[in-house]
C-alpha cells in the first residue's frame, strides 16, 4: 500500500484538519515537475530561477504545515498533562481511603454505613478505570499523530528531492522537523509508562498483564480477522440456501387455511428484526468506509466494538433460526409433531436467549451494552440522556410494528394457545395494542423533557423535539377511534375520526420531515451555489444527500398510499402493514447514515476523539496540588516554552 493511502487510513478522523496535508504537498510537487521549463528550449538561468522559486514556495508550504502540526500537538500535550494530573490526584485520594481494597471491604461488610461508603468508592474506582482507559487511548492517538506527521514530512521531503534532483527538502527536514516540538517523544513516553504503573498498582491489584489487557488499544487500521469474515460468509451462504428451501416448501406445501394467518403473524415480527440486523451491519460497514467514527459517537469501548462482519454473522444467525423454524412449521406433520406452533415459540425463546444469556458467544459485551441501552431508553426520565440513548429510541420508533407483533405473540402463547382458540381471534387489536404503539414515542418524548431539564440554557429546541414525538399519540388515538367506530358510518369519509386521523398524519409528517432534514441532517444551511440545499461539509457524495431529501419525504408519505390502497380494497390490511413496516426500517437505515455523519462532523469541530468520562471536580486544595505537579521538573519551563512556540513557531525549532 502506498504511503498516501496508509496515511489516510491511520489518521484520527476527528483531527483530520490538523494533520500535515500530504496529498496537497504531493500534488504541488507533481505540478512543479509538470510546469518546469525544458532545459532544451530554455536557458540555464531561466531553469534555475524556476527551481529556486518553486523551492521557496514548497518549503514555505511545508513550514505552514509544520506550524499547524506543532500548535495542535502542544495543545494536546497540555491537555494531556492536566488530565493526567487530575486523574492521578483522584486515584491517589481514593487509594488512601480506608475500605478501598478488597480485604478492607470484607472486614467492613457487616457495617451498614461503611458498606454504603465502600460501594460508593467501588463505583468511583470503576469510573477511574474507565477514565484511565480513555486517557491511555488519547495518549496512543497523540503518539500516532506524532508518528504519522513525522513520517509524512520525511516522505514528502524525499519525494521532493527525488523529483527535483535537490537536497534542499532533506536539509529543511533535518533543521526543522527533527527538532520540532511534535517530534519530542520522551514526555509522552514518561506519561504513558506512569499511567501503566498507576493502573497496575491501584486498579489491577499489581497484575500488570491484567492492566495491559484493560488498557490495550487495538492497532489503528486493523483489518477484520479472516476467521471472522469466513464465519460470516458461511452463515450468509447457509441463510440463502435455507431461504430458498423455505420459499420452495411454502409453494409446494402451503399450510392449511386455519394455520396460514397464524404462520404469517407469528413470523413477521422476527423477520422484521432479522432485516433490521442486516441493515445495522450495512450501517456499520458504511460508517467505517466513510470514516464516520460511530464507536466514539456511541461511546463504545474501542477495545471491544463489533466489526461489520460480526453484525452480519449475528443477522445471519437470527435469519437461519427464523428459516429453520418456518421449515419446521411447514413440515411438522412429516416430523411427527402435531402442533406446528411449537416452532415459533422455540424461535422466540432461542432468539431471546441468545440476546440476554451471558454466554461467551455472539459478543456478550456488545449484547450487554445493547441491553443496558434499551433499559436506559425505557427509564428515560430518570437519568441523563446521551446520544446513544436517543438514537436507540429513534430505532424503536421505526420498529413499532415489530414490537406490536411480538406483543401479539406473547398474548397468543400466554392466553390463547393452551385454550385452542381460533387463530384469527388471537390477533385482533385490544386496548394494549395502541398503548404499545405509543410506547416508543413516549420514550423519546420523555428523553426530550429530560434533556430540557438537564440543559443549562433550558433550550426550547428540546421542547420542540418533544412536540414532534407527541404527534405520535394523536395519530394512534385517532386511528384507534376511527377503527372502533368504522361500522357506525355509511363510508369512511363520513366518520369524523377519519378526518382527524388524516389531519394528524399530515401534521406529523410535515413536523417530522422538517426536523429530519434541518436538525438531524443539518441540511438546508446553504441556499445557493454548488451545495444548494445542503451544508458546507459533506462526507458522502453530494448526490446521496439529494436522494435522502427526496427518499425521506416519499417514505414518510407512504401512509397516504396505504390509506388509498386499503380504501379501494386492493390489498389486505395485514400485507399493507407488512410493506409499510419494511419501508419504515429502510427509511431509518438511510437516516442512520446522515444522522451519525452530522454528529461526527460536530465531534470533528471540537477535535473530540475519545470519550469523556466525568469525574468529581477537584476541590481548591487539589487544584493547588495539580498546579504544583505541573510545575515540577519541566512544568513551568515547558508551559512557558509551549506558549512561546505556539506564538513564535520557528524561533524555537
Amino acid at each position: 500500500m502506498k504511503f498516501g493511502k496508509t496515511f489516510e487510513s491511520h489518521l484520527t478522523i476527528e483531527w483530520r484538519q490538523q494533520y500535515m496535508r500530504y496529498a496537497d504537498l504531493k500534488a504541488l510537487i507533481k505540478e512543479g515537475v509538470e510546469n518546469a521549463p525544458s532545459p532544451v528550449t530554455s536557458d540555464d538561468y531561466e531553469v534555475q530561477a524556476y527551481y529556486r522559486a518553486f523551492e521557496e514556495t514548497f518549503l514555505t508550504e511545508c513550514q505552514t504545515e509544520l506550524d499547524r502540526v506543532n500548535n495542535f500537538f502542544l495543545e494536546k500535550i497540555l491537555e494531556a498533562r492536566r488530565k493526567h494530573g487530575h486523574l492521578k490526584l483522584q486515584l491517589l485520594a481514593y487509594s488512601r481511603v480506608p475500605g478501598h481494597t478488597a480485604s478492607d471491604s470484607s472486614l467492613l461488610s457487616n457495617q451498614r454505613a461503611d458498606s454504603s461508603r465502600i460501594q460508593k468508592k467501588t463505583m468511583t474506582t470503576r469510573q477511574l478505570g474507565y477514565a484511565y482507559a480513555e486517557f491511555y487511548l488519547s495518549l496512543v492517538l497523540i503518539q500516532n499523530y506524532q508518528s504519522l506527521n513525522e513520517t509524512g514530512f520525511r516522505k514528502i521531503c524525499k519525494k521532493y528531492d527525488k523529483n527535483m534532483k535537490s537536497g534542499a527538502a532533506g536539509q529543511w527536514f533535518v533543521e526543522n522537523v527533527m527538532v520540532a516540538p511534535f517530534t519530542e517523544v520522551r514526555q509522552l513516553q514518561r506519561m504513558t509508562i506512569e499511567v501503566e504503573d498507576l493502573y497496575t498498582a491501584h486498579l489491577a491489584n499489581g497484575d500488570r498483564s491484567l492492566a495491559m489487557e484493560k488498557l490495550r488499544v487495538p492497532p489503528l487500521g486493523e483489518p477484520t480477522p479472516p476467521a471472522m469474515v469466513f464465519r460470516a460468509g458461511i452463515a450468509l451462504g447457509m441463510l440463502i440456501m435455507l431461504l430458498l428451501a423455505t420459499a420452495i416448501s411454502y409453494w409446494k406445501r402451503a399450510p392449511s387455511e386455519d394455520d396460514t394467518p397464524g404462520l404469517m403473524r407469528m413470523y413477521r415480527g422476527p423477520f422484521t428484526w432479522v432485516i433490521f440486523n442486516f441493515f445495522m451491519a450495512a450501517n456499520v460497514a458504511g460508517w467505517q468506509q466513510a470514516g464516520v467514527n460511530h464507536v466514539l459517537i456511541f461511546e463504545i469501548d474501542p477495545r471491544s466494538h463489533l466489526q461489520p462482519a460480526t453484525f452480519l454473522e449475528i443477522a445471519c444467525t437470527f435469519g437461519i433460526l427464523w428459516a429453520l423454524s418456518m421449515l419446521g412449521f411447514l413440515h411438522h406433520k412429516s416430523m411427527g409433531i402435531p402442533d406446528p406452533f411449537v416452532f415459533p415459540l422455540a424461535l422466540i425463546l432461542i432468539m431471546v436467549g441468545l440476546l440476554v444469556v451471558p454466554l461467551p458467544v455472539m459478543n456478550w459485551p456488545a449484547r450487554w451494552w445493547t441491553i443496558k441501552l434499551v433499559g436506559r431508553v425505557i427509564t428515560a426520565p430518570l437519568h441523563y440522556v446521551g446520544f446513544a440513548d436517543f438514537w436507540m429510541g429513534d430505532q424503536l420508533n421505526s420498529l413499532v410494528t415489530c414490537i406490536v407483533d411480538h406483543y401479539y405473540i406473547v398474548r397468543f402463547y400466554a392466553i390463547s394457545w393452551l385454550r385452542y382458540e381460533r387463530i384469527n381471534n388471537c390477533f385482533e387489536p385490544d386496548v394494549i395494542v395502541p398503548i404499545t404503539m405509543c410506547l416508543p414515542g413516549w420514550f423519546r418524548f420523555a428523553q426530550c423533557l429530560r434533556r430540557f431539564r438537564d440543559s443549562g440554557s433550558k433550550s426550547v429546541i428540546y421542547l420542540i423535539n418533544a412536540g414532534k414525538y407527541s404527534t405520535t399519540f394523536l395519530v394512534v388515538l385517532f386511528a384507534t377511534l376511527r377503527r372502533n367506530t368504522e361500522g357506525e358510518y355509511a363510508n369512511t369519509f363520513s366518520n369524523p375520526y377519519t378526518w382527524l386521523f388524516l389531519a394528524s398524519c399530515v401534521v406529523a409528517t410535515v413536523y417530522c420531515y422538517l426536523w429530519d432534514v434541518i436538525r438531524d441532517f443539518g441540511l438546508f444551511t446553504i441556499m445557493r451555489g454548488e451545495h444548494i440545499f445542503l451544508r458546507k461539509q459533506l462526507v458522502y457524495p453530494q448526490a446521496f444527500y439529494y436522494f435522502v431529501i427526496v427518499e425521506n419525504l416519499v417514505l414518510r408519505l407512504f401512509w397516504a398510499v396505504e390509506f388509498a390502497i386499503l380504501y379501494h380494497n386492493l390489498m389486505t390490511p395485514y400485507n399493507m402493514k407488512t410493506i409499510s413496516s419494511i419501508l419504515e426500517i429502510t427509511r431509518r437505515f438511510i437516516w442512520n447514515y446522515v444522522r451519525l455523519e452530522n454528529e461526527h462532523l460536530f465531534n470533528c469541530g471540537k477535535f473530540r476523539a475519545t470519550r469523556e468520562i466525568h469525574l468529581a471536580a477537584l476541590n481548591p486544595r487539589q487544584e493547588r496540588m495539580l498546579e504544583s505537579m505541573m510545575d515540577e521538573t519541566d512544568g513551568v519551563t515547558n508551559r512557558r516554552k509551549s506558549k512561546e512556540r505556539i506564538r513564535l513557531g520557528k524561533e524555537y525549532f
